[in-house]
């Protein structure tokens, strides 16, 4: 089966019900990727975070923060015949691929990550694997076919 390869850039969300579509989040350093997928219906979504919140109502994209962008996701998914219930959860990336330049609000990549795990124990979903921290990128693949996550460094490939 050929897969046909969907990029989920900076700030996006996705969604695909096709067996043949791959979401990918490319080069996540602070970034973080978040996946959701329903077995049952056989859809998935995926978002690019690169914020953890809001700093003031402005009309930025739902995928560009945390807080957001879960809720977004979830409300695709359940646009497209998903059930909450059914609904696992994938998350990478948050590194500090720059360690030694302090950021004046803190580490970003931490503050994305507690961000999107906050906003999904609010929705009640369970986060079924996670590739985080570190101080290097990675790329998160959704296979649509399968629910099957996989990330990828510049070292090592690994299925979460």
């Amino acid at each position: 089966m050929d897969m046909n390869l969907v990029p989920v850039g900076f700030c996006e969300v996705k969604f695909s019900k096709d067996d043949e579509a791959v979401l990918v989040a490319y080069s996540l350093g602070s970034c973080v990727a978040v996946a959701l997928w329903d077995p049952e219906c056989r859809a998935g979504g995926m978002a690019h975070v690169f914020l953890p919140h809001k700093l003031r109502d402005t009309d930025e994209p739902l995928g560009k923060y945390g807080e957001t962008a879960i809720p977004c996701l979830i409300s695709g998914l359940l646009d497209m015949g998903c059930k909450k219930e059914n609904l696992r959860a994938w998350i990478a990336g948050g590194a500090n691929v720059i360690p030694s330049l302090v950021s004046p609000v803190g580490d970003i990549g931490a503050m994305n990550v507690r961000a999107v795990r906050e906003a999904l124990r609010k929705e009640g979903i369970r986060v079924a694997g996670e590739h985080l921290g570190g101080n290097y990128s990675r790329t998160m693949r959704l296979y649509i076919s399968s629910g099957k996550v996989t990330v990828s460094t510049d070292e090592v490939a690994a299925e979460i």
